[in-house]
């Protein structure tokens, strides 16, 4: 008998140091892989079980019913006792009456047959419900199998062994087809119910032929509703109808390459992708069709967001829908914003949205949340590019996301909220450049009328047409111009003294001069007098038109970088650039035969000093993108001489203590003061210098005591433009 020794022999293997063991990866990366597979393992798990409890149940309650037909008709196969007795009794009968006939002996068993029927009506049934049984096995195990596979998973307490437990066991339910067992149990039970119904054909037919008659007329219609249902969502990938053997023949006319799809209705190609990812393909395609299914599921969303917290959830996610590359999603949100359907429309519901801010019924956290949410929709909105199928149409108010009113629900709430006077500054921007854009269009159209008609003396048919339902009289052509010089004229007095460019009654005296200028070319187009000196006083008017909204542009452009300059937020207002961006693009660059006013042009000035320091606010510079603009509105737009002086002067002082964060502004820099120095007289005058050396000491004097930044400014900063050529200055006086 051997003992072991308690000494450890030398060759004996050496224990496993745990503090030298290789180190796990790393548990955040196979965290959010534990995380996905836990949850699609889940789902596949729950799935296969609420099927196969379905499949219990009615597997049972099937078998029971099929049990009671069993019973009945398993008589069938065996000779009745019952009527044996009956012929033995028949038998006793006849020998008590006529005792001199012999006693018959009949064996009812021997001459007994089974009916064809009754042996195909049994067959047919007892198959039925052996697949019955097997289908309700198969599906308690595989409640069984999906109780397990989860446990497996989540056994481990290591998320990496869990993780590799995971993709071990989701690789065998891929090799082993997992899926397709769980498939063909259900059709296990199909297979019962069609064989339940062949012999209750059969069952029936002995007894009566019609019944019989109709219970397989049944049957065959029923088989046909079943050939139907497995093919439709073979032809058609959106079709809710399935069955069990769907998926068989998918397989099998793939591989035969017998399934092709259309590609933009012109080509074919075949499809080699299972029934899933085909059906996912077509929905995401991108096509008209989808583009309608994308539309009317966003009406129908709408239309069922009656809470108002429930519409500011959707308006969340506005500007990021519009911010994507998706041409699709920008398409929708114009369907919707201009929907009929005022429970749809965005046009409508995002500024009734944006009224409740003020009612009193919020917290003030929940009103500036609200408010904000709004407005960073109507400024996305607004910016939104017009779908080119949409841009072909004739430009009119219709088209537009927001009007007048809206810009009033903007600065009433801008008014009673502070804090959202930023994104407020942004969205109005916006809005009035669109409704901007809309009459510069409108005054173009008008432009090409009237030179067409002066050159060619031709109408457009859309003129003519306006001049047949004329209902004023001729009279009204002397009437409409001093009507039209009278606007003009309050344009002009609304862009020098209203606070802000975005003042919605700018827009509205706008749209009344665009009504009736309109007025005056239909009159000139209906009258029977000599129409050039007509026609060309129209052209004027219509060409002051275009001026002013000119300069109303420019003075939206410098409104919007006074609020860039002056806030005092630690970050710029929302969307800063793109907005600036937008208000720059559209300025006539066309200063020397269509000047801008000289007090837009001072204010422009002051703002480029200041956008070109450093703010004393937030401590930082602003952008290079934002700072180009700024100088490149300055180069074409300053046509006052005192104006480029005081400008080039700053220019160049920002040059000279340019930051290494903005060194991609100097070319810009460079090519504003070569722009500015053209449009000035070709010998400056003694105050361009004296100017430029006061602008020096000034900002020597601001560095060096770094306070009193706006006074220091506004006590030295001296305009010198206006000296004659001959005037002196006390030199120590001025410094």
């Amino acid at each position: 008998m051997s003992t072991m020794s308690a000494v450890p022999s030398n060759n004996a293997a050496p224990q496993a140091d745990p503090s030298k063991e290789p180190a796990p990866p790393n548990n955040s990366v196979w965290g959010l892989y534990v995380k996905l597979q836990t949850d699609h393992s889940k789902n596949l798990a729950s799935q296969w079980k609420g099927d196969m409890s379905a499949i219990l149940i009615f597997a049972g309650l099937f078998s029971s019913s099929l049990t009671t037909f069993l019973i009945e008709s398993y008589r069938t196969l065996t000779p009745d006792p019952n009527e044996a007795l009956m012929l033995q009794l028949t038998q006793l009968v006849l020998a008590q009456t006529n005792a001199t006939l012999p006693p018959i002996t009949v064996s009812a068993s021997s001459n007994f047959r089974t009916p064809t029927s009754a042996l195909i009506c049994n067959t047919l049934w007892f198959s039925s419900l052996a697949f019955s049984l097997i289908c309700a096995l198969s599906a308690t195990m595989v409640d069984n199998w999906a109780r397990n596979y989860i446990l497996a998973i989540e056994n481990s307490a290591a998320v990496h062994k869990r993780a590799r437990m995971a993709a071990y066991l989701n690789r065998g339910v891929r090799i082993f087809a997992m899926n397709g067992l769980v498939e063909l149990i259900p059709t296990l039970l199909h297979i019962s119910l069609l064989l339940f119904f062949a012999g209750l054909v059969e069952f029936l037919r002995p007894v009566n032929t019609t019944l019989s008659n109709l219970v397989l007329g049944m049957l065959i219609l029923c088989s046909l509703l079943y050939f139907v249902a497995t093919l439709l969502p073979i032809l058609y990938s959106h079709c809710p109808y399935y069955t069990p053997l769907s998926g068989l023949w998918w397989r099998a006319l793939r591989e035969l390459g017998l399934l092709r799809r259309e590609d933009d209705g012109i080509a074919s190609s075949y499809v080699y992708d299972s029934m899933s990812q085909a059906r996912e393909a077509d929905a995401t395609r991108i096509s008209p069709e989808r583009d309608n299914r994308d539309l009317e599921s966003m009406r129908w969303t709408l239309s069922n967001l009656r809470e108002d917290e429930e519409l500011e959830e959707f308006l969340d996610f506005v500007p990021q829908m519009i911010s994507s590359i998706d041409y699709s999603a920008k398409l929708l949100l114009h369907q919707l914003l201009h929907d009929r359907d005022l429970s749809i429309s965005l046009r409508y519901r995002i500024p009734r949205l944006l009224r409740t801010c003020g009612d009193g019924n919020m917290s003030a956290r929940a009103t500036h949340k609200r408010a904000a949410t709004c407005l960073h929709a109507i400024w996305a909105l607004g910016m939104m590019a017009v779908p080119v199928s949409v841009a072909l149409a004739e430009p009119s108010r219709a088209m537009l996301p927001f009007d007048e009113k809206t810009l009033i629900d903007i600065r009433s709430k801008k008014d009673q909220n502070p804090g959202i006077s930023d994104v407020a500054d942004s969205a109005a921007s916006v809005i009035a450049r669109d409704l901007l854009d809309l009459l510069g269009h409108q005054a173009a159209a008008m432009e090409g009328e009237l030179r067409t008609a002066l050159f060619k003396g031709e109408w457009p048919l859309e003129r003519l047409a306006a001049c047949r339902k004329l209902q004023w009289s001729s009279p009204r052509v002397s009437v409409l111009p001093t009507i039209i010089k009278r606007q003009l004229q309050t344009l002009e007095q609304l862009l020098e003294s209203v606070d802000h460019a975005t003042a919605p009654g700018i827009y509205m005296v706008a749209e009344g001069l665009r009504k009736h200028l309109d007025d005056l070319i239909t009159e000139v187009a209906a009258s029977d007098h000599e129409q050039r000196p007509l026609t060309i006083e129209a052209l004027d008017y219509v060409e002051s038109f275009q001026s002013q909204l000119n300069i109303a542009g420019l003075s939206l452009t410098i409104d919007y970088i006074a609020t860039i300059v002056q806030s005092s937020a630690a970050i710029l207002p929302y969307e800063a650039f793109n907005t600036l961006r937008r208000l720059f693009l559209k300025i006539t660059t066309d200063a020397v035969t269509c000047p801008f006013p000289a007090h837009s042009q001072s204010r422009l000035v002051s703002l480029l000093d200041a956008a070109l320091e450093q703010n004393p606010t937030r401590g930082t510079w602003l952008p290079p993108s934002i700072i180009n603009i700024v100088l490149q509105l300055a180069s074409f737009s300053l046509s006052d001489p005192g104006c480029a002086v005081k400008a080039r002067a700053a220019i160049n002082h920002y040059i000279n203590v340019l930051p290494a964060a903005l060194i991609v502004t100097r070319d810009t820099a460079l090519k504003a003061i070569a722009q500015l120095s053209r449009d000035s007289p070709t010998q400056p005058p003694i105050s361009d210098l004296l100017s430029s050396h006061m602008y020096a000491n000034t900002k020597l004097a601001v560095v060096v005591h770094g306070f009193g930044y706006a006074e220091t400014r506004r006590e030295t900063e001296v305009d010198l433009v206006g000296l004659p050529s001959g005037s002196t200055l006390d030199s120590d006086r001025t410094r």
